[in-house]
């Protein structure tokens, strides 16, 4: 099984003559700073075609003084994960062992990789000078390495083989804060920001460049449909290392909501802003996206249902509950959970999930765009104004005391895509994309309290209908039933309120 650690980073290029210098600022006083210096080799994996990186996937093998393993860096929203296995499955340093993929991570990329072979690609060698700061106890709150680089091309060309940089990684007793002020001094000192998601993609000059120009609208959409790809490909590992087991917490998997989340961002993003890609494959995308969203759902539906039913049955008085209700509801619920849960791990099996990372991948490095990508980033106000529109017309729908529950939640997925277009373009359009964004926010958890009584009512009633049948009292259903239409309609209300303001 893989150790997982996450990485929270800043990458720096810097000159041949900079100098670290002194660090007492990031010192809280207390600290000690351990100094070493350290020899690393890696070597990195990927196929002819560069598929893994090509997603923002770097696998490599490392050897030398420290840090020694199989490694897989996942990217993901603000951080990094390393995936890690040992060099020497036995656990024994002194066998000798052929550089061979461990199986499980085998059979974490294949959907990277489209059944094709991995081979070494490029060796990099660096002599790592590690500041490592700690507090007091000994723990680790940030570790500043200065490495220089030394690349050599193996199965792929190298475009730049030597260089050097400077890394800052928080460790465990780590803040942002730190992560900030160590930023702030080394820029300070004359180091930049390094453009390189990676050692390997510096080495090989990184992928091919979007073929939107800078300032443009396709320019400042990519850079939210990568964010959106990389919560995708974050998600694919997660959801495999991390089994679902629903008995043992009533908490959601957090992976299947941030991937639905993000399948969700994209599929709106290709949709309000139509005219700037390709049609033929935006449309089959997002005929894909929704195809996948609709696999993650069972089951994230069926976790908010556990742990919403599970507080509203608490909320009763006891007097109030005949019969092993819990345990009724739950058992239907988990049930259904194990068999979406396990039709979700067959999806990302299957051939038709392959294709789908494949053209994300394809997206992330050639993008489908049309000539409408290369006006200027302002024009994207054109396609907010779109969206808004259309939510406001679904609100009028909404807003009457005669709606309807598919209204309602037509209006709410008309809320999402708003958010979600202002989220998008809120970093050339400003202020006034916030606000909206923010509005839309407040109206999506609205009408989503409502959508999640509508949907919670109708699994009562089945759950009581089969009670009933079975000759058990369903008085407490009656209750549930009651409570969940109560909230709906309050939801209703203040969804009206929303749309007359």
């Amino acid at each position: 099984m893989a150790d997982t650690q996450r990485e929270i980073e800043s990458k720096f290029d810097v000159a041949p003559d900079f100098e670290v210098g002194d660090l007492t600022p990031l010192s809280e006083g207390t600290d000690l700073l351990d100094t070493s210096v350290v020899d690393l080799v890696s070597t990195y994996y990927d196929t002819t075609d560069l598929d893994l990186l090509r997603s923002r996937l770097t696998l490599r093998r490392r050897t030398g003084a420290a840090d020694t393993g199989w490694h897989l860096k996942v990217p993901g929203a603000g951080f990094r994960v390393e995936l890690r296995w040992p060099l020497h499955p036995s656990g024994n340093p002194g066998e000798d062992f052929p550089p061979e993929l461990p199986g499980e991570l085998k059979h974490l990329i294949a959907p990277f990789t489209h059944g094709n072979d991995v081979s070494a690609i490029a060796e990099l060698r660096v002599e790592r000078t590690r500041y490592r700061l700690k507090n007091a106890e000994g723990e680790l709150r940030l570790e500043l390495a200065d490495d220089q680089v030394r690349a050599v091309g193996l199965a792929a060309p190298v475009t730049i083989s030597r260089w050097r940089e400077v890394e800052v990684e928080l460790g465990p007793q780590g803040t942002k804060a730190d992560l900030a002020r160590s930023s702030d001094l080394l820029l300070s000192k004359g180091a930049f920001g390094s453009p390189s998601a990676s050692k390997l993609a510096k080495a090989l000059d990184g992928q091919p460049a979007s073929k939107a120009s800078t300032g443009t609208a396709g320019a400042v959409l990519m850079d939210y449909l990568n964010t959106q790809f990389e919560a995708i490909t974050a998600g694919h590992f997660a959801i495999s290392l991390m089994p679902f087991d629903p008995e043992a917490t009533n908490e959601p998997h957090e992976a299947v909501h941030q991937t639905r989340v993000a399948t969700r961002r994209l599929r709106a993003a290709l949709r309000t802003f139509g005219p700037l890609f390709d049609e033929p494959r935006s449309v089959r995308l997002q005929a894909e996206l929704k195809w996948y969203a609709a696999e993650l759902g069972e089951v994230r539906d069926r976790e908010v249902l556990r742990v919403r039913l599970t507080r509203a049955l608490e909320e009763l008085p006891a007097f109030l509950v005949v019969g092993p209700v819990a345990q009724q509801i739950d058992a239907v619920l988990l049930a259904e959970l194990h068999t979406h849960a396990d039709a979700v791990l067959r999806t990302m099996r299957s051939p038709r999930y392959h294709d789908l990372l494949d053209e994300l991948g394809q997206w992330r490095t050639d993008p489908p765009f049309t000539l409408a990508a290369e006006r200027p980033a302002e024009t994207l106000r054109d396609y907010l104004a779109n969206a808004e529109r259309s939510l406001s017309k679904r609100l009028r729908r909404a807003g009457s005391k005669q709606a309807t529950d598919a209204e309602l939640h037509s209006a709410r997925k008309a809320g999402k895509r708003t958010r979600y277009a202002a989220e998008a373009t809120a970093s050339v359009l400003g202020k006034g994309a916030k606000q909206l964004a923010e509005a839309a926010a407040t109206l999506q958890t609205t009408l989503g309290e409502h959508q999640d009584a509508v949907v919670a009512t109708e699994l009562l009633r089945r759950v009581a209908d089969e009670v009933a049948h079975h000759g058990a009292n369903a008085f407490t259903y009656g209750i549930l039933v009651a409570d969940q239409r109560r909230a709906a309609a309050e939801a209703a209300r203040a969804a009206r309120a929303i749309a007359k303001d």
